[in-house]
């Protein structure tokens, strides 16, 4: 990393300094990126048989020495026109009308071509250029062009006027840097020893960062997962000096990483990191709506922005939700938007999977328009496989195309037809559906409905500026939003995925359902130099491996669990069996079980359960036949609060002269991503192998990898299940410190099928039902 050196695009450097005035509908800019390249693409191929001499795509660079701060400025000129004066060609897409189109548009247009212009001349001794800008209506692909005439003395104090507005950020950058170097070459790791396996995983995630490779990871709870990610992550920046992006599913991840790096921070870390907090829990405008019409902090948004961002770089380090929050509301600018400028300017960027992997929510400034060297660490990577499977798929339903086509009859007819059209399409897939029992598959999607989905969303956007105070653009907003997710997720769409549609009363759904996420995700993870995947129960591995779009030539880790094996008594009764058709049967034993493992000690329990009907029942053939007043007794409710949901946890916390038990369901909200230790959790039982319901959407996955690998259930059920069996049982021994119980209930963990999946530091589990079982549980309590 040097010292005194910053790169920067034109691009970057324009947008920054000289962007003014209000957020307009930001939203749906996003959606221009990929119809932009093909406009651009189109045009460039017109121009390159118009012109007698044409080049597109010309890469441009500058070096430029201020006050002993080096700018690497660099940039891709759209077209050179090689005629009697040289035109530098800036092509821009746009969904307006040509017509309201003028050469004051946008000044960060002309600024760009006048930018490259000055590069570009310099660099070839020529005294005047003209800039052109081309804009490109999308859909029509009609042109629209205006043209400028400068001198090179002219472009170059225009430069240099930018330059200067961006060098006061510079040195600041600059200053941080110097500093941020010399801490991460003097960081020690933060503790007097490594827990048992640390060093190993430590030494693999820079071996694999350092080599632009990817890791799957296997590291048991207690190894120190997140301090051993980070801290080789941020050693190699010496070296890589790569943006790190520290992904999560959960709150509580985000949560632990923050608090590692201020763990480093007091062993003299100087690291700025930002939280990326969803848009619609960070927004302060009551009516949710980016328009200056509506919002305080949209309008003259972009006239304060850089006074937010200065101040912070010098102010703090830490751009948490609370920090963006205040100087959100002391500068009177969007949180989110200065979130993600912040973003730019910070080292580890905290976020949750879909800002790197959805396809709709990716960040654009970084894996669409960026090339940057960025860096994945992927905390608990076994929520990626439904995650993934969710974000590259999307869904249709009929009932919001009919009641928009209502709404917009009288609005625009354009929309009216293309709503028609596809409220067509879908009459005619539920009678097709009726006629074969309500479900059916195809390989393949309809192009002409996704084209149409296409003209609907350039529609919106040509539209849009005269409809901002209909009553009804919230309707209309909100399916802009669904076809172009359903756009995007079809733009991805090949053998890994089936189409299906599925009669619902008297709605249908069509959904673009993929399969096997792994080649979507393989390809997103290009985007980053190097990845680590890592979780307590990355199990089995070449599952993962596989799904997670990982290959025979990545790194495979499994480390053993730090804690001792004496310290969990882990019991399977294999003598009852969960599955569905036979749960009415096991009540009486499963209660015998719980009440035979609960009465070995005065503690906290949690009962996991596959769902929440066999979960009441049990718990009405409890509270029936258990007479002891020594036992406190509550349950998991559908749909809890946060608030609720931290009721529920605070149980745990309280000091009581008698046992507490918790029923809950498995795979839920407590099956993972909680910690109580101690005294707070003495132990488990997990009711069934956490088998997901049999469903059309399981049953088509089992049936994709029956026929790609002859493994279809196992992807499909079994690894699904076992994972939350393993998740749900991890909550039981969380420090070195922890002792506890964990008691395995179904007779399919008998069978070597599930054998072969445990994992290692289960290798003790001792298969025991009835009074054998009360021994055990009696036994360890009364030898600690």
């Amino acid at each position: 990393m040097s010292s005194n050196k910053l790169s920067i695009s034109v691009r970057e450097l324009i947008e920054f300094v000289l962007r003014s005035g209000d957020i307009k509908s930001v939203f749906l800019s996003s959606s221009r990126a990929v119809d932009g390249i093909k406009a651009h693409q189109k045009i460039q191929k017109r121009f390159s048989k118009e012109y007698d001499a044409y080049e597109s795509e010309v890469p441009v660079k500058d070096k430029v020495l201020i006050d002993d701060i080096e700018l690497d400025i660099n940039g891709r000129i759209d077209g050179i026109i090689f005629d009697d004066i040289i035109i530098i060609d800036e092509i821009k897409s746009v969904n307006k009308s040509l017509e309201n189109i003028d050469e004051d548009y946008n000044k960060l247009h002309i600024a760009q071509g006048k930018m490259y212009a000055y590069i570009y001349g310099k660099q070839n001794n020529i005294d005047k250029l003209k800039v052109q800008l081309t804009y490109v209506e999308l859909g029509s692909y009609a042109i629209k062009q205006f043209q400028n005439e400068f001198t090179l003395k002219e472009l170059e104090e225009f430069y240099f006027s930018v330059i200067n507005l961006y060098i006061e950020f510079a040195k600041k950058i600059i200053t941080y840097n110097r500093l941020r170097d010399e801490s991460v070459k003097d960081l020690q790791f933060p503790f007097d020893s490594f827990r048992k396996g640390q060093r190993k995983f430590m030494n693999s995630v820079y071996k694999v960062i350092m080599e632009d490779e990817k890791l799957f990871a296997r590291a048991p709870t207690g190894i120190g997962k997140t301090m051993g990610t980070l801290y080789p992550a941020i050693k190699s920046m010496e070296k890589k000096n790569s943006k790190i992006f520290y992904l999560t599913a959960k709150t509580i991840g985000r949560d632990v990483a923050e608090k590692a790096i201020k763990l480093l921070e007091g062993n003299g870390l100087k690291l700025k990191r930002v939280l990326i907090t969803a848009k619609d829990k960070i927004c302060l405008n009551e009516e949710k709506k980016c328009d200056s019409k509506y919002c305080e902090y949209a309008k003259g948004h972009y006239d304060r922005i850089n006074g937010a961002i200065g101040e912070l770089l010098t102010a703090t380090d830490n751009y948490s939700r609370d920090t963006i929050l205040e100087y959100a509301k002391k500068y009177q600018v969007c949180p989110y938007e200065l979130t993600l400028d912040l973003a730019l300017f910070s080292d580890c960027i905290i976020c949750d999977y879909n800002y790197a992997f959805d396809p709709s929510a990716v960040l654009k400034r970084f894996f669409v328009e960026g090339n940057g060297s960025y860096l994945f660490l992927i905390d608990e990577a076994h929520n990626l496989v439904d995650r993934a499977r969710e974000m590259y798929s999307a869904t249709m339903y009929k009932k919001p195309i009919l009641k928009l086509r209502r709404i917009v009859k009288d609005i625009d007819k354009t929309l009216y037809r293309y709503l028609g059209k596809l409220n067509s399409f879908m009459i005619e897939k539920r009678r097709e559906c009726e006629i074969l029992g309500d479900f059916m598959v195809e390989e393949y999607y309809s192009e002409d409905f996704v084209d149409i989905l296409r003209g609907i969303i350039h529609r919106t956007e040509k539209i849009f500026g005269n409809l901002v105070e209909w009553e009804h653009m919230d309707e209309l907003l909100d399916f802009y939003f669904d076809s172009y997710d359903f756009v995007k997720k079809a733009e991805l769409y090949d053998d890994r995925y089936i189409t299906y549609y599925e009669k619902i009363q008297d709605d249908v759904l069509m959904k673009l359902f993929c399969l096997d996420p792994s080649g979507n995700l393989r390809d997103y993870m290009g985007n980053a130099k190097s990845t680590v995947l890592f979780s307590a129960t990355l199990t089995p591995m070449d599952y993962f491996v596989k799904i997670l779009g990982g290959n025979e030539k990545n790194y495979g880790l499994t480390l053993e669990s730090p804690f001792e094996q004496k310290n969990l008594c882990l019991l399977i009764n294999n003598k009852v069996s969960t599955k569905y058709k036979n749960r009415q049967k096991t009540y009486i034993n499963v209660v015998e079980t719980i009440y035979n493992t609960i009465k070995g000690k005065k503690g906290n329990y949690i009962i996991f359960f596959p769902s929440y009907k066999y979960m009441n029942d049990v718990y009405d053939t409890f509270i029936n036949i258990i007479e002891d007043d020594d036992i406190n007794i509550i349950k998991q409710e559908r749909g809890l609060s946060e608030s609720e949901k931290d009721d529920f946890l605070g149980e745990f916390h309280n000091e009581r002269e008698d046992s507490f038990v918790a029923f809950a369901v498995l795979g839920g909200m407590f099956g993972e991503g909680i910690d109580l230790t101690g005294e707070k959790l003495s132990g488990a039982v997990i009711v069934g192998v956490g088998l997901p319901s049999i469903c059309n959407e399981r049953n088509l996955i089992k049936n994709y990898f029956d026929n790609t690998s002859d493994n279809g259930y196992e992807y499909a059920y079994m690894y699904p299940g076992m994972n939350k069996v393993m998740q749900a049982a991890g909550r039981v021994i969380r420090t070195m410190n922890d002792v506890g119980i964990v008691v395995l209930i179904d007779e399919r963990f008998g069978s070597n099928h599930y054998k072969r999946i445990f994992p290692y530091e289960w290798n003790h589990a001792v298969y025991a039902s009835s009074d054998l079982l009360k021994k055990k549980v009696d036994g360890f309590w009364e030898n600690l």
